[in-house]
């Protein structure tokens, strides 16, 4: 009589345990979200507000992601409802990572290695589908080398269009991992390679089709790709042009200066060295091993576009492909001699005490607060629920306290008004509850967006919002007069300075409010113009209350 498995020994029992298990860990470490993630959250906010990405706002190529985040808005808005799904995301994207270390070493313990390194890296919350699309892949390509049939090869080109409506590029990495999986099933038998690569490839685009349609009739697939280019263009001052230094040799102190930054400059030559060691591997290997040579595909392909500065808080987003790959050599490395196996095992355990700096794990454990059991650990996630749920969600803030200029903006415009930021401050929109105005969540100065053709885009969709306030950073404003100077000349013409104030990092920021528009009263001590209508008003700064506004030409430059 066979005795059936115990629980610890079915992989997918246990991968439902590190669901559970890396949602409560993710959860109960939730204090709020940074700035970057509000990018998505205004996003989102836009959809509720009935307008379509492309023909009103910017598609930043990531529609599914945002869409998703709008979807959960309507069950539950506030940040806290963000974070639980993204905790979610992140939890699946674990156990997926551990079924497929699993199935690679054949070690459970292996698996569970590979996706507590995964969790430990501590990838951030926005960040779930630079992990979960490449663990999901890789989980559809094992599935697909046991049994090469037609719905597998199905599922794998769903994903492929999947991963690329998260985020565009991430389909192309998917598509990578299983362009390079299918060659390597395949390769002896060329009739069917081509099958299964045309099979795949016309699968993802019947599956892209009613969005490509959409993106044409919203906007052109010209104007998309090139706002796709834009995007790219935005973020190239953060590419590496040479590897990075580790900072505490700059340090008189040496190794004393060790830091979470030389951690992370550490894990990025550990996961180069994870790709060279493994393409090795790989060659020298007798069996062959379709599902590395798509992870080594899409881990090189991370490594090149992902990976970039600041590298602190970007070497989490390879964290689901160092795991496979890594762990997979350290296992794999057994088969090539006692030495070569304890220096892959010596630069694991290195690589480890680096996660754990870096991830903070003492701190994050100790903030679980698990020894004081678990009423004292429900008594933590509600209260933070509480205060990510209920508006204005001050704790969420992502830096210092919550500033007034958010309130204001909330009491003092309409929910049909737009509000515009001349710097990136996502998080003033989704805070204040208003739709951003030019088409643009965040600005991107000095190199993005910057043609007369954006700058036409812009002021078109300015001219037709009603856009009553502008918040204009004075500190930052030569950049983006500079960049978008008919934007700022619009400004000037139709804008008057009404109110300043500082923020945390130090700019001085001017209210501005638009000239044609007459306040019906004042906001808080500051006297802030507030609640405005259409009647016609001087053009002058006389129309605002009690001679408070500065004429706008007086904003000046000169803020150090």
């Amino acid at each position: 009589m066979t005795t059936p498995p115990r629980f610890w020994t079915r992989p997918w029992s246990i991968a439902a345990a590190i669901v559970v298990l890396t949602f409560g860990f993710r959860l109960i470490n939730v204090r709020d979200l940074p700035n970057d993630h509000y990018m998505h959250l205004a996003w989102a906010q836009q959809l509720l507000f009935g307008e379509l990405p492309g023909r009103d706002f910017v598609d930043p190529g990531m529609p599914l992601t945002y869409a998703l985040s709008a979807l959960v808005q309507t069950i539950s808005s506030g940040p806290f409802s963000e974070a639980v799904v993204c905790c979610l995301m992140l939890a699946l994207a674990a156990a997926a990572t551990f079924l497929v270390i699993s199935d690679l070493t054949g070690s459970i313990g292996a698996g569970l290695a590979g996706a507590v390194v995964e969790v430990a890296l501590y990838p951030r919350l926005y960040s779930y589908p630079k992990i979960l699309v490449p663990a999901v892949a890789l989980l559809l390509i094992q599935r697909y080398v046991r049994c090469a049939c037609r719905v597998r090869l199905v599922l794998m080109a769903i994903w492929t269009a999947v991963a690329v409506l998260l985020r565009h590029d991430l389909g192309v990495y998917a598509a990578a991992g299983c362009g390079a999986a299918l060659v390597w099933v395949h390769w002896e038998n060329r009739a069917e390679l081509a099958r299964a690569v045309g099979g795949y490839a016309a699968t993802v685009i019947v599956v892209m089709m009613p969005y490509v349609v959409f993106v044409q009739w919203t906007e052109g697939l010209t104007e998309h790709f090139h706002e796709a280019v834009e995007f790219a263009r935005g973020e190239a001052h953060q590419r590496f042009l040479a590897p990075p230094p580790f900072p505490f040799l700059a340090d008189p102190a040496g190794f004393g200066a060790w830091s979470a930054d030389d951690s992370a400059v550490l894990l990025f030559y550990v996961a180069h060295l994870a790709a060279v060691v493994a393409l090795v591997l790989l060659v020298k290997s007798r069996s062959r091993r379709p599902a590395i040579a798509a992870a080594l595909a899409m881990l090189v392909l991370y490594l090149v576009v992902v990976l970039r500065h600041p590298i602190v808080s970007r070497i989490q987003d390879v964290a689901a492909l160092l795991a496979i790959v890594g762990v997979w050599a350290v296992v794999e490395s057994r088969r090539h001699g006692v030495a070569a196996f304890v220096i892959a095992s010596a630069i694991g355990a290195v690589s480890i005490a680096s996660i754990w700096q870096l991830g903070s794990l003492t701190e994050r454990l100790r903030d679980t607060r698990v020894a004081d059991g678990l009423g004292t650990m429900t008594r933590t996630i509600e209260g933070v629920k509480d205060t990510g749920t209920e508006w204005p969600w001050e704790r969420f803030w992502p830096a210092g306290e919550l500033p007034e200029a958010v309130r204001y903006l909330n009491a003092c415009t309409s929910p049909d008004d737009a509000v515009l930021l001349t710097w990136a401050a996502p998080e003033y929109y989704f805070f204040a509850k208003r739709r951003f105005g030019a088409g643009h969540a965040l600005f991107l100065p000095p190199d993005a967006f910057a043609t007369p053709h954006d700058q036409d885009r812009m002021l078109a969709r300015m001219r037709g919002q009603r856009l009553p306030i502008v918040l204009i950073n004075e500190t930052r404003r030569k950049e983006f007069a500079d960049t978008y100077g008919e934007v700022d000349r619009y400004l000037q013409q139709e804008y008057v300075a009404a109110g300043h104030f500082s923020i945390r990092e130090g700019s001085e920021v001017t209210i501005a409010v638009r000239r044609d528009l007459k306040p019906a009263r004042v906001y808080g001590a500051e006297r802030w113009p507030c609640g405005f209508d259409s009647r016609a008003a001087s053009k002058t700064a006389s129309i605002m209350l009690e001679g408070s506004a500065t004429p706008f030409p007086a904003m000046s430059n000169a803020v150090p």
